[in-house]
């Protein structure tokens, strides 16, 4: 390594004399600190009761829930839906402009009004780890409703796979195709692609009927 001294004549010295002048000078280099590494943990304890397990004998066995986004000029309007894995139907859904515990359980209190108890025994309601989720509040009222509580585990989101598949058709059959969205038309757009989803949209999965008609036939 070539320095200079006082008189700015050059000095060759050795990397390791260098290194040696500047631990008995305490003398540091700055660099950046590594990120300190902690163990991933759940911050619940609830359990995983799905495991990828999107299989029913009927309605209401399994449900799944979540919460997307929407953009409009206005700002950001959240949805929250619950979908049945057995008919593929969205049961209920709920629209703000706040991401919060009112959405989700005005969503829920649509669902439990829609569906009486004796049609939801032993129901799984499953969703992932977002904090709406795992809320006390949550949680009580589903202990109330008698619903089973079901949640993802860490950094999986292989279960929320049947509500995040509407929600993507949602998006690309419905709301990508119109530009400059209002809060009211979005919540029009999201209530008429529901009833068109539930009522008209027929799949393979349901035997070529739409989610409603093939779920009708399965409470018969």
């Amino acid at each position: 390594m070539n320095t200079k001294n006082a008189e700015d004549k050059p000095l060759n010295l050795s990397l390791k004399r260098v290194y040696r002048i500047m631990k008995i000078l305490d003398i540091r280099s700055i660099t950046a600190r590594k990120p300190k590494k902690y163990p991933r943990t759940d911050h619940h304890t609830i359990p995983n009761r799905l495991r990828r397990d999107f299989t029913t004998t009927g309605p209401n066995q399994k449900w799944s829930i979540d919460v997307t986004y929407i953009h409009t000029v206005e700002g950001i309007e959240y949805l929250c839906a619950i979908k049945d894995l057995h008919d593929k139907s969205i049961i209920a859904y709920a629209q703000s402009r706040f991401n919060d515990n009112p959405l989700v359980i005005q969503a829920l209190d649509q669902a439990i009004e829609r569906v009486p108890q004796y049609q939801r025994e032993n129901l799984i309601l499953h969703s992932d780890q977002g904090s709406q989720f795992t809320s006390r509040g949550y949680i009580a009222y589903l202990e109330e409703h008698m619903i089973v509580h079901s949640v993802s585990a860490q950094g999986s989101c292989a279960d929320n796979v049947p509500i995040e598949s509407w929600f993507s058709l949602l998006k690309c059959e419905c709301i990508y195709l119109h530009r400059r969205l209002t809060r009211i038309r979005a919540k029009e757009l999201v209530s008429n692609y529901v009833d068109y989803y539930n009522l008209h949209r027929r799949q393979k999965q349901t035997k070529e009927l739409a989610p409603m008609v093939f779920r009708q036939l399965a409470l018969q």
